[in-house]
């Protein structure tokens, strides 16, 4: 029997000695296993804990990088990047309408219009608080009965264009006229004045 608890010990690694002497057994050995189980659970809650600190900053982090991205004016020197109309082309109206002379519409050409959700900016005045009512309307009608011309006279192929009413008090800007490609146009003093959209970066 001895021999055999002898051979037990030698298998797992336990010198001879401890056998014989029972407050290893008694009490040694179960100090280091609680010492070891309290040491194993104080890691993995370290780590856990540390899981914990590390996510929000990480959340922080991610949060704050779109935000620099698409602010505008961290673009190009503080240009904002937006939709800009400039007058690349006219067509003086026909009849006792037109107003103004061929020179005095050339002389329009390239000026800016910038509009956004409740502003109208144009030739260096500004309407504010601009609200917009939008219809889509048969071209053929809208230019017979408004301006007694047709599409075709203006270089209009569409059959329909969206006509945008405002409360705007700019010349040109109480009601004008947006096209499927983008263009703008206004009527001003008998000239209608062609605005292509331009994109700012």
């Amino acid at each position: 029997m001895k021999n055999n608890l002898q051979n037990r010990c030698k298998l797992n690694g336990f010198p001879e000695s401890i056998e014989s002497d029972p407050i290893v057994f008694t009490i040694v050995f179960p100090i280091v296993f609680h010492l070891y189980a309290i040491l194993l659970v104080l890691v993995l809650f370290l780590e856990w804990s540390s899981s914990l600190v590390a996510a929000p900053s990480k959340e922080h982090s991610t949060d704050s990088e779109p935000k620099k991205q698409s602010s505008p004016t961290s673009i190009g020197r503080g240009v904002s990047m937006r939709v800009l109309w400039t007058i690349n082309d006219y067509k003086v109206g026909e009849g006792e309408g037109s107003v103004w002379s061929e020179e005095e519409a050339c002389d329009m050409l390239f000026k800016p219009l910038d509009i956004d959700d409740n502003k109208i900016t144009f030739d260096g005045k500004t309407c504010l608080n601009v609200s917009f009512v939008k219809k889509e309307m048969s071209a053929g009608d809208y230019f017979r009965k408004s301006y007694r011309t047709t599409p075709q006279n203006l270089g209009i192929e569409e059959e329909e264009i969206q006509v945008i009413k405002t409360n705007c008090d700019l010349p040109g800007f109480k009601e004008y006229i947006r096209l499927k490609d983008g263009r703008l146009i206004i009527h001003l003093n008998g000239v209608f004045f062609y605005f292509s959209p331009n994109v700012n970066y």
